[in-house]
């Protein structure tokens, strides 16, 4: 009896050695290991799922017909997290650089909310889609900053001129009163690029926040969103150089519903109007984040805006909507290219892509089944 018993405890502690053999050998959990198990088995697996509750294309609602299907985008952010907010996008038809790269993206790290890693960057891509860093470009291009509280944020990529221009925000909030100024570093060949340049400041808590800027063909355009009164308020300025900027003149903004108001901002040139992606919120924190279409018919001091039916059917999004960046398709009439920021309710961020179609004044997703 002795015997058989040691015999039983030899056998169980040599399955148990093969069990974990192969857990190490395929890279499982002991649960995705009985999961498979009881799967091959015919046994009913439901109380051993080892179902990734935070696996990014998770869907949070059943497939049906005219389900959006949003590509993630894969980044070499320099802090090598992936992860990555405040998308901008500038397209080049020709292309531009040694690689002739048509796409050309500034955006930041911003892993789990740290903003210590929230500096510009600049990636390239063919096709809008497949993103890389091209050939001898260093990453960020902008070093974090050292005191507590401080950090760099909102990067902003416009083409003019044969060259690229970059403007982005730092926030000095280890100064009394706190500090926002707004840079512009300039590239011929989107590897290197110029020394900063200072070209607004504030320090008075209105905060420039988003940075968008465009040339019309006339002259340079920034929108930021600024408090004003204790209110989240869009504001335009002109300059003829983008260096130095003409006093700001407030904006309107017809169609968004309170408690929503302003809080990013992205515009690009029509022909007949400007488009933006406005991201709202609730407050001052950035609560309720919502994305919405608008337009403006007088050089974007009134816009009009529009919900954006951008519905939050998986994980990565699960969380909210942020900051995004659109491009208008030539080869397609009224068909865009959208790159929005999301995140999970963990606060894990992502880029991510959509084809757009605008009807009328709304811009939808061209979903499954949509023709």
């Amino acid at each position: 009896m002795v015997w058989l018993g040691a015999a039983a405890v030899f056998v169980l502690f040599a399955g148990a050695c093969c069990f974990l053999a192969l857990l190490i050998r395929y890279d499982m959990t002991p649960r995705a290991a009985l999961y498979k198990i009881s799967n091959r088995l015919g046994i009913d697996s439901k109380k051993v799922n080892p179902e990734e509750q935070y696996g990014p294309y998770k869907r949070l609602k059943p497939l049906r017909p005219g389900l959006q299907r949003p590509v993630l985008l894969n980044l070499e952010t320099s802090d090598g997290s992936g992860q990555a907010v405040h998308p901008d996008v500038a397209y080049i038809g020709g292309g531009f650089g040694a690689d002739k790269w048509t796409y050309w993206m500034a955006c930041t790290p911003y892993p789990y909310g740290n903003a210590y890693h929230e500096n510009p960057e600049i990636f390239a891509s063919h096709d809008g889609t497949n993103w890389t860093v091209p050939s001898g470009l260093k990453n960020p291009q902008v070093p974090s900053l050292q005191r507590p509280g401080d950090h760099n944020s909102d990067p902003d990529i416009l083409f003019y001129q044969n060259e690229l221009w970059l403007f982005y925000r730092e926030t000095l909030r280890s100064k009394t009163p706190n500090e926002n100024r707004i840079f512009l570093l300039k590239s011929v060949d989107g590897i290197h690029w110029s020394p900063r340049m200072e070209v607004l400041s504030e320090s008075q808590g209105k905060e420039l926040l988003s940075p968008a800027v465009i040339h019309n063909g006339t002259c340079f355009v920034m929108w930021t969103i600024e408090i004003i009164s204790g209110k989240l308020t869009l504001m335009r300025r002109c300059s003829s150089d983008g260096v130095y900027w003409m006093e700001p003149v407030q904006g309107t903004l017809t169609g968004l519903q309170a408690p929503q108001s302003v809080w990013h901002i992205d515009v690009i040139q029509e022909e007949e109007q400007l488009s933006a992606v406005l991201v709202s919120c609730v407050g001052m924190g950035g609560a309720g984040a919502k994305i919405h279409y608008a337009a403006s018919k007088d050089g974007g001091l009134n816009w009009t805006v529009d919900d954006l039916q951008l519905e939050q059917n998986y994980e990565f999004e699960s969380g909210f909507h942020y900051r995004a960046s659109l491009r208008r398709r030539a080869e397609e009439e009224n068909h865009y290219d959208l790159w929005y920021t999301a995140a999970t309710q963990k606060r894990m961020y992502s880029i991510a892509y959509l084809r757009m179609v605008r009807e009328g004044n709304k811009l939808l997703p061209i979903c499954i089944g949509r023709t």
